[in-house]
């Protein structure tokens, strides 16, 4: 599997486009406004060939990106879809740079902006036309002087194939070693000329299709225990009493030991265990959360519950039937996609140009069951239909005998939850260019105008207000509810398919995102120097996007309008959400000039100097300036140094400006002894420890908890704050430094001439960063963990007003905010060093016509992942560590060591392929903050793939290969068995792949 492309080392792009300059044999690099003869680039760029996006065997473009050391996990390899509720990013695909997230990786096609798929401005990859794509450059670093906002990682430029000619089709069918996933892929291009060779035109059609791959077929899943306090939900459900109205030990004991299986006594009768109870399906009660478990009936029996720790946790048998039930390792898709281009010359000094694209897709993906473990609100009346005697005797002994009590319950008798995202992204551009007739000055516009339409729908969500309603009978009469007549949900039972399709509530929410260009540039030669011509380029620009979030009706109740007083949503298992729309304009002028200071002298062959400025006015953030110099040095004809710094911006997207507000679940960690995660006001907190106790128990109380709860409250790892825009955020600011080299072989021996290496460090620091400021982070800093963030412990420093007010039990209520901020900063370094070598068989005295053999590797070190969460914050080094992201996009994984080796060899009309991709092991991510943490790393991980290509009679290509070829399984990472990075490891397991191409 060729990974790199052959233009990737002398670093020079492909023929230039007919759209950008018909009629000079300039290049254009990406990074750059100027085309001028041999052009070489000065920032480290890598490029991925034809044959690297058709070796890899898939039918998206991001497993290729994904296999090279400058990327990290993104949500690339795979395509996983996402089960949360917004459904404003599931599905897609995306490609993060160093690490540093996908919004800060500008995605181009031939050197122009493609439509954002997303509302943070990421482009997704599922709408790059892989059959076009001749080759994929990347650049490191900023490049907001040649391309405006969001380059604060680098570029990824996909240029196209032209020149096409005649029919092509092309077919690839793929399917892993455990009988699912299969893809299929069918392309058909057709090209040509017209008006006596004036015009040229093409047009693509191609259509894929990817099936599910399922987690419980992989055997690295099946070891897998689903661990999970048994109160947090169960088919069986549970009844949980709020701290000032529990039932008495006497009378849970005068249930249990009806049972002859045991009672509690009072070293383990405390609030955590006579506050929550279960009900096996005859109705009898059984003890749960830390108690012994008393009177279990499940048909599971003994491996249903361990109890180690004193903690009930699922056991193999339980996560046979639920934790694996339908969850997908990849998701399926259906995706129609069509591109045409038509140029053509006006007159000899002027060329006008079309282009039109449209992609349509489709995936949908199971998600498990509804947890209704966050509804602690959905109170049931004590004499509810078919409450169990047993309870009714339990309920009867608390100090309020007759009011209601909360429940909670994992609905497996209803069924999977579902998520389906449908997407149609279009994209139109009209141009023309030419020659001034000044010198040899050239000039371009364009206007393009595009659109994403996104749906995203929710099947397997149930109504809070029906489910209110049906648990509030009291006398059995339920003929009132479209045929649901029984609906016991006090046990594992049942649900007849009348109930089912009462209480179920499916929803669909729409994103809709329009963006606008109009550019023009001039450029060409100035004037002569001594060392040649001095260069330039000079262009203005408008750019706007638009954003309109709509969210269905059911999960945007106003106040006093659903079952919620405070409103939000009447469905549970999705996110509330509210209706959101903005827009971002900007207006731009840019500049670049290229400056040959020296050459033909003395270890300075040629060196020439690079400058360039834009200047941007937003309407949401003001002006802003970005700016670059670059150098060129070629102090030998074998050795070239190249590098410069680029100081480059990120504009807050209209989705950080304006998402809408949502209040999907999110981890605070559990409360521990030594630890600063989870909740302080935990009675298991470290935080209740020391000489500051007295100061965490007034900011508890201060938050709304009583004195009582405090004593002995136990808190949740998860929550379920409001997030959404910000249109106060400022930029994003980038510093990169790069320096390099570039040598070429100077022997003249066969098996040494064809050598060629370059290396490259790099230095990019962020500043102002934009992310989500956790509720997590906010409980820190509102119980002064750092020492400095609240040394008053006072109940109004800013951190502590994020949290809102706390329920009656004690935990963090719905008003809890998680805000969009412009946080701390980061800072990522290291070296890329890439080998090529290439030789006859011959020259090893084999006899001509032996073939070649070539090697190529690609190895990245990671010196720097620095993160600084807030100012004023401490700053911690990530590089060589596992499960610290900078957000949801960035990728968890961190090796000090990637690297992608690739031996090929070719004769004639056979071409073979063998790549290693290896990455070093890492510790987890605790370890940084953490010393003395014990959780589990990560062990370094080592996979082949093999590709096998073949020229039948008829000029008929064959290919076939697969990856994994060894079946290795994804390393697992923290004490949870079977968590894995997908977007950075193999979680499919082997593939196989077969395509076939023929061209008329």
């Amino acid at each position: 599997m060729l990974l790199i492309g052959s233009q990737a080392f002398a670093q020079s792009a492909p023929a230039p486009a007919a759209a950008e300059a018909p009629r000079q044999e300039e290049i254009v690099v990406t990074g750059s406004l100027i085309s001028r003869p041999d052009y070489q680039a000065n920032s480290p760029i890598v490029s991925v060939g034809e044959a690297a996006l058709a070796n890899t065997g898939q039918i998206t473009v991001e497993r290729a990106l994904a296999q090279m050391p400058q990327f990290s996990g993104s949500g690339i390899g795979q395509s996983n879809t996402s089960s949360t509720g917004t459904g404003l990013t599931g599905g897609q695909s995306y490609a993060s740079l160093r690490g540093l997230g996908s919004k800060r990786a500008l995605i181009l096609l031939d050197g122009k902006r493609l439509q954002p798929s997303n509302p943070d401005g990421s482009v997704d990859l599922n709408t790059i036309p892989e059959a076009l794509v001749g080759n994929v450059e990347v650049i490191t670093g900023g490049a907001s002087t040649t391309y405006g906002s969001d380059a604060t990682a680098g570029v990824i430029n996909f240029r196209l194939k032209r020149d096409f000619t005649g029919l092509s089709l092309k077919a690839q069918t793929g399917i892993t070693n455990y009988g699912d996933g299969d893809n299929y892929r069918i392309t058909a291009t057709a090209g040509g000329k017209f008006a006596d060779d004036r015009g040229r035109a093409f047009v693509s059609l191609d259509y894929s299709k990817r099936e599910r791959a399922k987690s419980r077929e992989r055997p690295w899943n099946l070891a897998r225990i689903y661990v999970g306090d048994v109160n947090q939900a169960t088919p069986y459900g549970l009844a949980i009493f709020t701290p000032n109205n529990q039932p008495t030990l006497a009378a849970v004991n005068g249930v249990l030991s009806q049972y002859g299986k045991g009672t509690l006594t009072a070293s383990n009768g405390n609030r955590n265990y006579i506050g929550q109870l279960s009900f096996n399906n005859d109705g009898t009660l059984w003890t749960v959360n830390g108690a012994p478990v008393i009177n279990f009936r499940g048909t599971d029996t003994d491996d249903s519950y361990l109890v180690p720790n004193g903690n009930s946790i699922y056991g193999p048998a339980f996560q046979t039937k639920f934790a694996f039930r339908g969850g997908d390792t990849q998701s399926n898709m259906n995706r129609y996609m069509a591109m045409g281009r038509v140029d053509y010359e006006l007159t000899d000094a002027i060329n006008a140009y079309g282009q039109f694209s449209y992609t349509t897709y489709n995936q949908d993906s199971i998600v498990n069951t509804t947890l209704s473990n966050n509804f602690y609100t959905q109170h049931i009346p004590y004499n509810s239909y078919f409450v169990p005697a047993d309870l009714r005797a339990v309920l009867a002994s608390r100090p309020n005998p007759t009011a209601p009590f909360d429940y909670t319950k994992q609905w497996l008798a209803v069924g999977n939850r579902g998520q389906t995202y449908k997407y149609n992204v279009w994209q139109a551009m009209v141009g023309m260019n030419g020659e001034l007739g000044i010198g040899d000055l050239t000039w371009d516009a364009y206007g393009s105008t595009s659109v994403s339409d996104f749906y995203n729908g929710q099947t397997g969500g149930l109504s809070a207000a029906r489910l209110v309603d049906l648990l509030s009978v009291t006398d059995g009469n339920f003929s009132r509810f479209n045929g649901c007549t029984n609906f016991n949900i006090f046990g594992d039972l049942p649900i007849s398919q009348a109930c089912k399709d009462y209480i179920l509530r499916d929803t669909l929410n729409t994103t809709h995102m329009k963006q606008n260009i109009v550019q023009g540039t001039v450029q060409g030669s100035l004037f002569k120097l001594p060392a040649g011509d001095v260069r330039f380029a000079v262009g203005a620009d408008y750019r706007s996007n638009s954003f309109f979030y709509k969210a269905d009706g059911a999960l945007n109740q106003p106040p006093g309008t659903s079952y919620f007083a405070d409103g939000g949503s009447d469905v549970i298992g999705f996110a509330s959400l509210r209706d959101s729309s903005g827009e971002v304009k900007v207006k731009e002028l840019f500049g670049e000039l290229f400056v040959p200071v020296l050459q033909d002298l003395p270890f300075i062959k040629e060196l020439n100097l690079d400058f360039g400025y834009r200047y941007s006015d937003y309407n949401s953030i003001g002006s802003a300036h970005t700016y670059k110099v670059d150098f060129d040095w070629r102090a030998i004809d074998e050795i070239r140094f190249r590098g410069g710094y680029n100081r480059a911006i990120r504009a807050p997207s209209v989705g950080e400006l304006f998402a809408p507000v949502s209040n999907g679940s999110t981890s605070i960690g559990t409360a521990t002894a030594t630890g600063i995660a989870g909740d302080p006001c935990d009675v298991n907190s470290s935080f209740r420890r020391g000489s500051n106790e007295g100061r965490v128990r007034a900011l508890c109380l201060a938050q709304g908890m009583d004195a009582g709860t405090y004593t002995s409250y136990t808190g949740t790892a998860q929550v379920f704050p409001l997030t959404g825009g910000n249109p106060d955020l400022k930029e994003e600011t980038a510093d990169t430094l790069s320096f390099g080299a570039v040598l070429t072989s100077p022997f003249e021996s066969p098996l040494l001439r064809q050598i060629r290496m370059s290396v490259d460090w790099y230095d990019i620091k962020i500043k102002g960063a934009i992310g989500t400021l956790s509720v997590a982070n906010s409980l820190q800093a509102c119980f002064n963990a750092d020492g400095v963030s609240n040394p008053n412990y006072d109940a109004n420093n800013y951190y502590c007003t994020l949290l809102g007010t706390r329920q009656t039990t004690g935990r963090l209520g719905a008003t809890s905010i998680q805000p969009l901020l412009n946080l701390g900063q980061f800072e990522v370094s290291g070296i890329d060093v890439q080998f090529d070598w290439r030789a006859g068989l011959e020259d090893f005295g084999l006899g001509e016509h032996s073939g070649v053999l070539a090697l190529r590797t690609i190895v990245s070190y990671l010196d720097k992942f620095d993160i600084q969460d807030r100012p004023g914050q401490p700053t911690y080094n990530y590089a060589g560590s596992i499960g610290r992201s900078i957000d949801s996009s960035a990728g968890i994984t961190h090796p000090r060591w990637k690297a992608n080796t690739n031996l090929n060899y070719s004769l004639d009309k056979l071409d073979l392929s063998l790549t290693w991709r290896f990455l070093a092991k890492m510790k987890h991510s605790n370890l940084v903050t953490n010393p003395s943490s014990t959780t589990k790393g990560i062990a370094s991980y080592n996979v082949f793939d093999l590709n096998i290509g073949y020229t039948l009679p008829g000029d008929i290509d064959i290919s076939v290969g697969s990856t994994n070829i060894f079946n290795k399984a994804p390393p697992s990472y923290t004490d949870t068995p079977a968590t894995y990075d997908s977007s950075t490891y193999d979680v499919l397991g082997r593939t196989f792949f077969m395509t076939l191409a023929k061209k008329f």
